[in-house]
């Protein structure tokens, strides 16, 4: 199978590559299981070119991953007696469309330290990717499973790991998340060659359904928002659909939804403002199996700048800049959880 290895020397061409290829942060979606693309609906969708994918921004979190990338790598490989080094290779199997970015690439390891896990891997299978996460301790408890025994990561991260190792023809990873700053929890996985040839095939499957024009089947849980970017303009006809009984159960079913969603609403609220007459004016409680906080947000201003920007209606006009200004009244911020 060929592979083929691509160095860019800008963002730009490297976003442009990403788009003829499934990479390996998108391959989850491939099985329904991804984060960010999340089904072969919606990476059916932005490798057609029917909708734009979000355009890549870059945030504080982001800028701040990228900078201590480096320091986490070099980090964890001293803590396992390894030698790393950057591996910034853009790597394809071109008759699958699939690519791989990476971190770092395991080269050795390091004399007279402690035999680990890691290390045996290296005299094992030689050369393995080091994928570096650095994920806040909430963000961590969220989405990744810790038992205090094992750990498991999201499948997202698993899926990104298995096309890094197909792609490079590597033998092992390690998925290695720096928790809340300070507490690596490395993971080491094996290549899996049949994820490998799960994950080529679908990839391939996917660009032969764009090349024909056949979208899979949405996941209307998931792909709302998708599916209204796809249909987003209307002809201006009107049709009559009274003989589609699926239709009138779609009605029926979304007005139910709406009625239920109102009612707990309802519900809800009417919960909140009897809980505050039994809690009154303390500021926090105890029930049975709950934890009740009501403290009270102060009255507070707010004032931040809008830029001035063009508005779409039914004519492009110009919108002047403003600074925008709003107090906000004093309320009871009630919020009820289970206790731990």
């Amino acid at each position: 199978m060929l592979r083929e290895t691509h160095h860019f020397t800008n963002e730009a061409d490297w976003l442009a590559a990403r788009t003829r290829f499934v990479t390996s942060t998108e391959a989850a979606a491939l099985f329904g299981a991804g984060s960010f693309v999340q089904t072969p609906y919606q990476l059916y969708q932005y490798k057609s070119g029917a909708v734009q994918p979000p355009e890549f921004t870059e945030n504080e979190r982001v800028k701040w991953g990228l900078r201590l990338e480096a320091a986490i790598a070099h980090g964890i490989a001293e803590d396992l007696g390894l030698t790393v080094e950057p591996m910034k290779a853009f790597m394809t199997m071109p008759e699958f469309g699939l690519a791989a970015s990476f971190d770092f690439l395991v080269t050795g390891i390091v004399e007279n330290h402690d035999d680990n896990e890691a290390r045996r891997m290296f005299r094992e299978y030689g050369k393995g990717v080091l994928e570096i996460k650095n994920i806040d301790a909430l963000q961590f408890k969220r989405a990744w499973f810790d038992d205090g025994d094992a750990l498991e990561a999201p499948l997202q991260y698993e899926f990104q790991v298995q096309t890094q190792m197909e792609v490079a023809d590597l033998g092992w990873s390690i998925l290695a998340p720096l928790v809340g700053g300070n507490t690596p929890r490395p993971l080491i996985r094996v290549r899996d060659r049949d994820a490998g040839e799960a994950i080529r095939t679908k990839a391939a499957e996917l660009w032969q359904r764009i090349a024909a024009g056949a979208a899979p089947a949405p996941d209307f849980t998931k792909d709302g928002d998708i599916i209204a970017k796809v249909y987003r303009d209307n002809d201006g006809s009107s049709v009559d659909l009274s003989h589609d009984a699926r239709l009138a159960e779609l009605c029926r079913a979304y007005k139910a939804a709406a009625a239920d969603e109102k009612a707990a609403k309802e519900k809800n609220h009417a919960a909140k403002a009897e809980s505050l007459t039994i809690v009154k004016h303390a500021k926090s409680a105890a029930a049975d199996g709950f934890k009740i906080s009501a403290g009270t947000n102060k009255e507070s201003f707010r004032c931040y700048w809008r830029d001035e920007s063009e508005r779409i209606s039914i004519s492009l006009s110009k919108v002047a800049g403003a600074q925008i200004e709003a107090t906000v009244p004093a309320f009871r911020n009630v919020r009820i959880s289970e206790a731990a």
